[in-house]
């Protein structure tokens, strides 16, 4: 396995945890990628899921916003009976399926971080706290990545399908090559890296979507 480990901090949710998380996140339990937002669909946190059953689940969550995310998620877990605790699991990227794994094992990097760099802009995978951060509108970072349209109601849902029904995100986040860009937007690029094939600098991008 190609393994990466990321700089996320697993947490266990356990109690009534399908429910919990089917009630208050933007997209359903089964899906790989997550995300908790407040109620103007802005990114309290977007997460790395793994159900073990459900009346328990891991995520994993970027270590700079999970002080941030236990406020916010205290007195809902109150009301819905569920305890979330830190965990002592690693999260790993396995770059030969994409998916996340949650392991107590700590396994050294078998691919250096240029060549992670690459992997995420080539299959479009940006970090939180990488290449955007909490508060940005959930819509501007992926449309579909992160949320459900049929799921039912979560926080955040009232402007989250507001935009996605009549309107669109004001910006979104695009791998873009450095020379396609200002120089105003290449300072702004985001996990910048030659790509081998072209030789050409590319990262991540958010641009406008405001008719030009």
């Amino acid at each position: 396995m190609r393994l990466y480990k990321l700089n996320d901090k697993v947490l266990s949710i356990q109690g009534k945890a399908s429910a919990f998380l089917n009630g208050i996140t933007s997209n359903t339990p089964d899906a790989p990628l997550n995300a908790f937002l407040n109620q103007h669909g802005r990114i309290i946190a977007t997460i790395r899921q793994q159900r073990i059953s459900d009346d328990e689940f891991l995520i994993s969550v970027p270590s700079y916003v999970v002080d941030n995310l236990l406020k916010h998620l205290e007195r809902y877990a109150k009301l819905s009976h569920v305890n979330i605790a830190p965990s002592a699991l690693n999260a790993f990227i396995n770059l030969d399926t994409i998916q996340t794994i949650m392991v107590a094992q700590h396994y050294d990097n078998s691919v250096s971080d240029d060549e992670f760099t690459l992997f995420r802009l080539n299959h479009h995978i940006p970090l939180m706290g990488v290449d955007y951060q909490a508060d940005e509108f959930i819509l501007n970072v992926s449309e579909h990545d992160h949320v459900s349209y049929t799921k039912g109601c979560f926080l955040g849902q009232e402007p989250v399908a507001k935009v996605h029904n009549r309107a669109q995100p004001t910006r979104r986040l695009i791998v873009q090559f450095e020379d396609q860009c200002s120089p105003q937007e290449a300072a702004k690029m985001t996990s910048k890296i030659p790509d081998p094939q072209s030789g050409r600098v590319k990262g991540f991008l958010f641009v406008s979507n405001k008719p030009q």
